[in-house]
Formats: C-alpha cells, structure tokens, sequence
C-alpha cells in the first residue's frame, strides 16, 4: 500500500487551495508519499450538537474507510477532523450503547470499529518523519522570523485530559526553531479566532478575530501563523472586516504552518498556494 492516506475535510474541498497546496509541496519535499481517501466525507463536527451519534459515526467511519483500505494511520490536516476523530474515539470508549449503534451502522457498509486507521495531524507526522534536527538540514532559506502562533483550540484540545496540546504545542515549536522561526508567547495567543460563533453571532467573531490580529500587531511579531481552516478563514479571509470591528487598519500577515515551512525550504510561493491568501503576506522578505 503506496504512501499514507490522507483526509483533507470539507474546507479543502470546497476551495481551501492554500492549505492543500503547501501541505502536498511540503510532504512531497520531505519525502512523505500521501494517497487521498476515497471517498472524502464530512468529519461530523458541524451536527456535534445537534447529534452524538451520528457525529460520531462520520468521524469514525473516515477512520474505518481508511483501514479497510490497509492503511494503519490517516493523516488529518484539518484541525477540526483531527479533533473530531480523537474526540469519537474517546466517547466510544466511554458508551457502549454508543459502540453498538455505530456497530450496527458499520455493518451496512461491510466496515468494523474493530479496524480503524490511527489518526495524526501534520505536527506530528512532520516531527516523527523528519523531526526537528532533519528539517533543519534540509532548509534552503533560513526565515529569520518572529511569529505570533495561534495553535487554535481543536489542535490545543484534541484529546482532553492527556496532556497532548501542550507537548504537541512544544513540538511545534521545536519544527519552527528548526527553520529559523521564533515563536514567543503574546497576548491573547490562546484566545479563540471567533471562527465557532460565525454561524450565529458575526459580530462578536469578528470581534474575536479582531482582536487576535491587533494582538499580534501590537506585539511587533511579523505575521500570525495558523493550523486550522476555520482559523485561517477568520484571521485571512476576513481580516478587513475583522479589524474594522476593533477600529484597526493595518493588516498582518497570515500563513498556513506548511506555507512557512515550504519557504524555509526553498519552494516557490506559488507552489505553495501563497496567491490565494488574502491578508498582505507580500510585506514579508521571505515571500518576495
């Protein structure tokens, strides 16, 4: 079985160029081969609230697809369908009625929660294939960069309780460093991007968003680095709006993680999808 399977999301595939673009370029570089899961599907985070088990169903079923395929792991790089696999996986562990249902779905389909595909984010499979020390001898193009990292709450909480945000918030870190990036803790870098209230309050995720790229702003870091394409919908996307809600015009850059890794390794901008963002990451040298 070539490569690894890989789930990109609904975002990817209504239109998110940028983050498919830079993380196929960056994996290709690295020497990670990736195989698209077919069929793609939805991940079950937007019924989360409306429905547990069908939203538990959706995610676990990318994961039962993905073995029934033979592949052992399936990488995830929205943070949203990260999440969501890892959060199934933790209340199926915790309810058997919620096992039997899924179960009972599954078996329409000829698929078993006896076989799922262990699911990983880029974070991860980026520092395990190459790890901090390789990545730094294959970059082209040291950044030389002070960025404000907004890890975003689906990557910080995808499994409650375990300790893992933080050790993967660390490892992070670690990759940045590797390509001459710093990463220093400012105001409001936790925060939320507003991403979750859009649906329902716009003006108060404008707000949000808002006040993270003022933040960011106010702390003379060189751009916003983002994993998530919620996040980077809020933070790019609609940055005009978003600083208007705080009474701000000047705009900041923003990058996927894989974008700014890509150009420390010597691709060209345009193969890493940087045309599609936005915000003015044009004012950055290392774009130019």
């Amino acid at each position: 079985m070539p490569g690894l399977a890989v789930f990109w999301g609904c975002r990817v595939l209504s239109g998110d160029v940028a983050l498919e673009l830079s993380v196929r370029k960056v994996l290709e570089t690295l020497g990670v081969d990736i195989t698209d899961l077919e069929p793609q599907s939805c991940c079950g985070e937007p019924i989360r609230s409306l429905n547990l088990t069908a939203s538990c169903y959706l995610a676990l079923r990318i994961l039962a697809l993905s073995a029934s395929k033979g592949y052992n792991e399936v990488l995830m790089p929205c943070s949203k369908g990260y999440f969501m696999a890892n959060w199934s996986l933790d209340m199926l562990s915790r309810s058997g009625e919620l096992s039997e249902a899924i179960s009972k779905a599954f078996s329409s389909e000829g698929l078993s929660l006896d076989r799922l595909s262990r699911p990983i984010d880029l974070v991860e499979l980026v520092y395990r294939a190459v790890g901090p020390e390789g990545l730094r001898n294959k970059v082209e193009k040291p950044l030389g960069l002070r960025v404000a990292l907004h890890p975003g709450c689906y990557f910080m909480r995808s499994k409650p309780g375990t300790g893992e945000g933080l050790r993967k918030l660390a490892e992070l870190r670690e990759l940045l460093s590797a390509v001459g990036v710093e990463a220093p803790y400012y105001p409001g870098m936790m925060d939320c991007c507003g991403g979750s209230l859009w649906l329902t309050r716009q003006d108060a995720a404008l707000t949000l968003a808002g006040s993270k790229l003022k933040a960011a702003s106010e702390s003379s870091l060189d751009c916003l680095v983002v994993l998530c394409p919620s996040c980077f919908e809020m933070l790019d996307a609609r940055q005009e709006d978003a600083l208007s809600a705080v009474g701000e015009k000047k705009g900041v850059p923003v990058l996927y993680l894989p974008q700014l890794l890509g150009l420390a390794l010597g691709i060209d901008p345009a193969e890493l999808g940087l045309r599609f963002n936005r915000s003015p990451v044009e004012e950055l040298s290392v774009v130019r």
